[in-house]
């Protein structure tokens, strides 16, 4: 018993040098990778103006970004933090509403390195798109509107392993509607793959 023991002492003791010595390689928070893919699940909380209540719309979405950061830089500059892309994020007809956001935006990183060992990147971000909104009006029928609309973000990367981890932002989208101009509310999360 006592030599199982020792062997699986041994071999969990590799296994954390192992760890340790590829952690040292790679300098902590730099991304080595020029692109990123995300999938994510998001909920909208929508102004539909006057006194009606949000209506909550939850959908999905994509993401691909790019960025400019190096594996040798031990400490990412301003123009290597920033990733541009575009996104798209769809919902499908819940509270009689449905909604389609297209656009592009750039996320910038707040700090040269990852921070919490490693485990935590936040970032800033701005979109600009267009927001298409379907109603289904009391009376019946659909009223259909093409918007367009600026949204301010942040959240944070967690890395989990090479290459993958959970990206969680949250996003005030400001939609520009005849003259009109309304803020809504967006949670998003979900995974990324980087290459």
């Amino acid at each position: 018993m006592r030599t199982i023991r020792r062997l699986a002492l041994a071999g969990a003791a590799l296994v954390a040098g192992a760890v340790s010595a590829s952690a040292q390689e790679t300098p902590t928070g730099v991304q080595p990778y020029r692109f990123t893919v995300e999938g994510y699940l998001a909920n909208y909380w929508l102004d539909r103006g006057g006194d009606l209540d949000r209506a909550s719309v939850g959908g999905y979405g994509v993401r691909a970004m790019f960025n400019r950061s190096t594996p040798a830089a031990v400490a990412r500059s301003f123009f290597n933090r920033a990733s541009v892309g575009a996104y798209a994020t769809f919902t499908a007809e819940q509270d009689r509403v449905s909604t389609q956001n297209l656009g592009v935006e750039v996320d910038v990183a707040l700090f040269p390195t990852a921070i919490a060992a490693g485990r935590l990147d936040p970032f800033v971000s701005l979109g600009a798109g267009v927001l298409r909104s379907k109603a289904e009006q009391a009376s019946g029928g659909d009223v259909t509107t093409t918007d367009f609309t600026i949204i301010p973000a942040a959240g944070t990367r967690i890395p989990l392993f090479s290459g993958i981890g959970f990206r969680g932002d949250l996003r005030l989208p400001v939609v520009f509607s005849d003259g009109d101009t309304r803020l809504h509310f967006l949670a998003e999360g979900g995974l990324y793959v980087s290459f």
